[in-house]
């Protein structure tokens, strides 16, 4: 009895310690398909309303594994060079139902340079809800209680919530751009213990990227483009970098990716910085509909066992695109 005890109070205290210390913020194959998260200052970038629907699915060879949900919608204000949005996220992590919504308002102002250069900024601000579900735990207590029903530990929060403050920076041109996100500015407290003061740490994304065409115009004219772009991410003690390539093709998409630093960073001797291969492929209807899906292939220590991660991107642009010639807009990062 004392042995098990023992067992699964280590459980619940390495549960909380990561709860406290190393949690970090999920993370989205297709990022570009998440302009709202993934930098403030991409928020009305384009010439119509947008409406954008992702779904991610991660280590499904697991039980319980990973699942992100998100949903928002973002409007051009062309007269007042500014855009608007709004976001919701919901992401629920592991067997014990640790998850956290959070619902977001964006703000981003162009400026320009020439007619073929622009800077953008932006802000967001957040409101987060966490959580998780305490009936898969079982407590010391409740053992010792003959396996009673509840915990009576009183040091536990169910829930918390916080604000949460991020803004970016943009820079691009008709086929280069590059930007900076900085998310969680205010350090915001998430510790689910009462006497905690875990602080969220700020979370870094810079992303480039280059556009250039290999046949006709470009893509959605009976012509091609061919686009690099890279990501990298940071917060706390742990950072990685995406980096790839993909076609558009008339009403096709089509790209890979990879994941990881190896040979720069190593987390500890013999554990590389190797994440995943992404191979994503995708569908434009009508210059209004566009629905991209994508696969990591797990090349970790953790083994292709874990099933991978699939991810779905649905984006709805409205109104359509008149045909009438409309004021010059320079192009800008987007799937």
């Amino acid at each position: 009895m004392i042995l098990r005890t023992m067992k699964i109070l280590v459980i619940v205290m390495a549960t909380f310690s990561c709860v406290e210390l190393v949690a970090q913020d999920p993370q989205l194959s297709q990022f570009y398909a998440a302009p709202l998260y993934l930098n403030p200052a991409l928020t009305g970038n384009i010439q119509q309303d947008r409406l954008i629907l992702n779904y991610r699915t991660q280590w499904v060879g697991l039980p319980h594994g990973y699942d992100t949900y998100a949903v928002s919608y973002d409007h051009r204000a062309a007269l007042a060079n500014s855009g608007y949005g709004l976001m919701v996220m919901h992401d629920q992590a592991g067997s014990h139902g640790l998850s956290f919504t959070n619902i977001a308002a964006n703000y981003s102002y162009e400026a320009r340079i020439n007619n073929q250069q622009a800077i953008r900024a932006g802000l967001r601000m957040g409101y987060t809800m966490r959580s998780y579900d305490p009936s898969n735990f079982l407590f010391a207590d409740q053992v010792i209680r003959d396996n009673a029903a509840n915990s009576i530990e009183s040091n536990l929060l169910e829930r918390t919530s916080y604000l949460d403050i991020s803004t970016g920076g943009l820079y691009f041109d008709e086929h280069f751009w590059v930007g900076i996100s900085l998310n969680h500015l205010n350090r915001p407290k998430q510790s689910l213990l009462l006497s905690g003061d875990a602080r969220l740490p700020i979370r870094t994304s810079i992303h480039t990227g280059y556009r250039f065409p290999v046949k006709g115009k470009g893509s959605h004219r009976g012509g091609s483009t061919i686009t690099i772009a890279t990501h990298y991410k940071s917060q706390g003690k742990w950072d990685q970098l995406d980096i790839g390539a993909y076609l558009d093709h008339d009403r096709i998409i089509a790209g890979v990716w990879y994941r990881g630093l190896p040979g720069i960073k190593k987390y500890e001797p013999g554990y590389p910085n190797d994440d995943a291969a992404v191979f994503l492929v995708g569908f434009v209807a009508d210059e209004q509909w566009q629905i991209v899906y994508s696969y990591d292939v797990t090349i970790s220590w953790l083994t292709p066992s874990t099933g991978g991660a699939h991810e779905v991107s649905l984006t709805y642009e409205w109104p359509r695109k008149s045909k009438r010639r409309k004021a010059r807009i320079v192009p800008c990062p987007k799937f």
